[in-house]
């Protein structure tokens, strides 16, 4: 009996050992592709680190911070999404500094990704607060209505004993015709708006979001495949059935921007100035080649 007792007491001091875990985020208001948000997870318990899944593709842990509060820690993860849409994002493991106990783990959450807008469009509108009548009208209105309504009777009427007059001909109008714009223009003018941005001098990475997603939506409408959703690897497997003549120069382009979105490649102003006009050169071609 003893032994049980004392098995007990070590079971329920094991268990004491794990702590609640809260969790915020912050910067998921009208939250963009490329655009950074912030995960802030407080634990009771000292943190000694938390466990990013390898299966984590639709989200880029692009940076973490723990800190000490008192006998608990503040977890900081700056997070980007990579997808448009919906998106999950899993549960993580919390790994505790303490010699007994796992730590906990997360909740896992969902947010809703909208796609790219040029960062010149700041105007913001702010809705209009609802107002609200009384359901009582005053009584002179009563009588305004009752004598329109007398009126439109005589009107009515007057007409009903009138010769009816012969129907105008009828001319049918033409369908209007929708004017398709071309995707190399549409690129191109997304390109100005985003060197005119001046986004390049704030946040390199989200930088080079934009870039690739305006090479990523023209592919898409040019050659009818879904290049948004895809990686760069699996947009080379369309090309290659494709085979249009500025492949290469597409790939390029890709690939420049992976390594600086996905492997820490840290540019200078003079490359990436570069690449961009390497992409409008690209884009030109592309109108070039239209109209031979």
């Amino acid at each position: 009996m003893k032994h049980r007792c004392m098995i007990m007491l070590l079971w329920v001091s094991i268990m004491s050992l794990g702590a609640q875990v809260s969790q915020s985020l912050v910067g998921v208001d009208s939250l963009r592709i490329g655009t950074p948000f912030q995960f802030v997870i407080d634990t009771e318990f000292p943190l000694k680190e938390i466990e990013i899944p390898d299966t984590l593709s639709s989200f880029r842990v692009v940076g973490q911070s723990i800190e000490t509060k008192g006998k608990g820690s503040i977890a900081r993860l700056s997070i980007v999404p990579l997808r448009v849409g919906a998106l999950s994002f899993p549960k993580l493991e919390l790994k505790s500094a303490r010699v007994l106990g796992s730590g906990g783990e997360t909740d896992a959450f969902r947010v809703f990704v909208l796609r790219s807008r040029a960062d010149a469009d700041t105007l913001l509108r702010e809705i209009k607060p609802l107002r609200e009548y009384p359901a009582q009208f005053p009584f002179w209105l009563y009588m305004l209505v009752f004598v329109a309504a007398l009126l439109l009777a005589v009107l009515l009427l007057i007409m009903a004993f009138r010769k009816p007059a012969a129907p105008p001909p009828v001319v049918l109008a033409k369908p209007a015709v929708k004017v398709q714009i071309p995707a190399h223009l549409v690129a191109l003018q997304q390109l100005e708006e985003l060197t005119q941005s001046g986004l390049l001098y704030r946040d390199v990475i989200a930088y080079h979001f934009r870039v690739s997603m305006i090479l990523r939506e023209f592919l898409e409408t040019s050659y009818g495949f879904g290049a948004i959703q895809m990686t760069t690897s699996e947009i080379a497997e369309s090309l290659l059935i494709l085979r249009p003549r500025l492949m290469a120069e597409y790939l390029g382009i890709l690939r420049y921007c992976d390594l600086v979105k996905f492997a820490k490649h840290e540019p200078a102003i003079e490359e990436i100035i570069a690449q961009t006009e390497t992409l409008r050169t690209i884009l030109q071609k592309t109108d070039a080649l239209n109209h031979v």
